[in-house]
């Protein structure tokens, strides 16, 4: 009879959570989702495709499609070679300071887009320290480069971009194995043929997995096409220019239309990621690198790291120098020359200043502790369950993942500019709530990654030896479960608080007078001509990354996460 009512007692409560996983996952994913699509057909009149019609007409929005397309492309081939060379130059060869030049390789990763966009703004922007340097060292009577529209965007895309083919790609370099490439120099093959038959299909998985992400990255960019894209229209900028004029169908159909192209383009890349798997036939020993013995060689190569040093370490640089500077004293020159600890003071010490900076750590850490009670579950429902609905709770969980930022703010205005039983009969839309929420949606997919990988090592002995020993299943998964997976379950929330923490497009649709990031105070500052301020808030929050990022490397060396 225990039995019956501890078995009955365990369903119900599995039931109650899972109940209110789909609750969550349905109103705020789902929803919103179906909202924004029902609003793109609907008129005065009932269901139309008008407002489709009105977007092909009008010039403008058909050249940001195209500008969009031709951005994310553009952004996959750039990076591409770029990343897929450093892995290269990083993993084959020996040379000083390696292990320091690949961690600097890192450093994009850590670094929101906003501070990167305002940092190259005034280094290579048309007043810009290394733009007024040039023109002053060869004498020439107008700037060299215009850092703005496409090449602009390009620019700073391929700053902060490559680093997703440079991680893949030389994860993929190390697992070649190494016999195979005898086997293959033995039989008399040419480097060349060695080059393009075993190594290149071996990394060509990782180039494609590198060109998804890529790829959503660049057609779902803000930030960038925002502040140095001038007349370069792409769709995340037109959206925001319909939300401006209250235009919400017409935005609704850009978001749409932007969902459509990253789902079909991340379909075709996955498509031939599976056409193109490359196992090897034999089981030896690693690439290893290759000492450089030519001295001249060598030179080229330690030259070769310096200037990547500098050029990687360059912005952050600036943003710490520049944060020193006193508001209104660098206007004219070229470089500043006044400085002091002003702006550090102005944050901490007054209220309005410092709002911003607390209002972006409190949202960021309600947004990824929700996105942990949702992703835990979620996982556990996907990797440890027979779950017939499974399916369903996985793709729900990681719809967000094909969802542009300029996407997730537009469907949640779309969803809860109303009550409605998601919101418990309030609106959301201009409350302090609205833009954690949307946070915790972006976020979601990449905590349920880390908490699931966990829970793919977690072996399943665990688990029934408890239950041999008559445990319950809930006091098996409170004492045994969730503290071995409890690393991968902080890795993944300590990633979705980086995220947060700078996050710009999302903040720039739905932030108020009451939960106003960081990064917008950042881009405001700068309108206001206070640099240093702009670059104070810069500082905190790379201090923040890096914290979080030591943190994360001690979590996922203790638990053998693979993110």
């Amino acid at each position: 009879m225990y039995r019956m009512i501890t078995h009955k007692r365990r369903n119900i409560i599995k039931m109650v959570g899972f109940l209110t996983v789909m609750w969550i996952l349905g109103g705020y994913i789902l929803y919103p989702t179906l909202k924004t699509i029902g609003m793109s057909f609907t008129g005065k009149q009932g269901f139309t495709l008008l407002f489709y019609k009105q977007f092909f007409v009008i010039k403008g929005n058909v050249e940001a499609l195209g500008n969009t397309l031709v951005l994310g492309f553009s952004t996959v081939i750039v990076c591409g070679i770029i990343g897929t060379a450093l892995a290269f130059y990083v993993s084959y060869f020996n040379f000083p300071f390696k292990d320091f030049t690949y961690k600097l390789l890192l450093t994009p990763l850590m670094l929101p887009g906003i501070i990167i966009v305002i940092a190259f703004i005034q280094l290579y922007g048309e007043s810009g320290m290394i733009t007024k340097t040039i023109e002053i060292l060869f004498g020439l009577d107008r700037v060299p480069y215009v850092f703005s529209g496409f090449w602009g965007i390009i620019f700073v895309h391929a700053y902060t971009q490559y680093v997703y083919f440079f991680m893949n790609v030389s994860v993929a370099i190390k697992h070649i194995d190494y016999s195979v490439i005898e086997a293959a120099k033995n039989l008399g093959a040419s480097k060349l043929k060695i080059f393009t038959t075993i190594i290149i299909p071996f990394i060509t998985p990782a180039i494609i997995a590198s060109s998804i992400i890529t790829f959503m990255t660049g057609i779902g960019s803000f930030t960038a096409p925002s502040l140095i894209g001038d007349h370069y229209k792409v769709l995340t900028t037109q959206i925001l220019l319909a939300k401006a004029n209250n235009y919400m169908e017409m935005a609704a159909v850009q978001v749409i239309l932007l969902m459509i192209v990253s789902i079909v383009f991340l379909e075709v890349f996955r498509y031939y990621e599976k056409k193109t798997h490359f196992t090897s036939s034999v089981n030896g020993v690693g690439i290893k690198p290759i000492d450089i013995e030519n001295k001249w060689l060598r030179t080229l190569f330690m030259m070769l790291s310096t200037i990547l040093v500098l050029f990687i370490i360059l912005p952050v640089l600036t943003i710490l120098i520049l944060s020193f500077v006193k508001s209104g004293t660098w206007m004219i020159e070229i470089y500043p020359k006044e400085f002091s600890l002003d702006n550090y003071m102005k944050i901490f010490v007054k209220s309005r200043a410092f709002a911003p900076f607390m209002s972006s750590i409190n949202m960021s850490i309600l947004a990824s502790l929700l996105g942990a009670f949702v992703a835990v579950p979620c996982s556990y429902i996907i990797v440890k369950t027979k779950c017939k609905f499974k399916f369903i709770v996985e793709v729900l969980a990681m719809l967000p993942w094909t969802m542009p930022a300029s996407a997730i703010a537009i469907n949640m205005i779309n969803a809860f500019n109303k009550p409605t039983i998601f919101s418990f009969k309030g609106i959301l839309v201009g409350t302090y709530i609205i833009l954690p929420l949307a946070y915790f949606v972006k976020i979601l997919p990449l905590i349920l990654r880390t908490t699931s990988i966990s829970l793919y090592n977690l072996s399943d002995t665990y688990d029934e030896a408890s239950k041999s020993l008559g445990a319950s299943w809930m006091y098996t998964f409170r004492r045994i479960t969730l503290p071995i997976i409890m690393p991968g379950i902080m890795a993944g929330i300590l990633l979705g608080f980086i995220r947060c923490v700078g996050e710009y497009t999302t903040s720039v649709y739905l932030y108020n007078v009451w939960n106003k990031p960081i990064s917008m105070a950042m881009v405001n500052a700068l309108f206001e001509y206070e640099i240093g301020l702009a670059m104070a808030y810069g500082v905190l929050i790379i201090l923040l990354t890096a914290i979080v990022s030591s943190v994360i490397t001690r979590l996922v060396n203790i638990g053998r996460i693979q993110l």
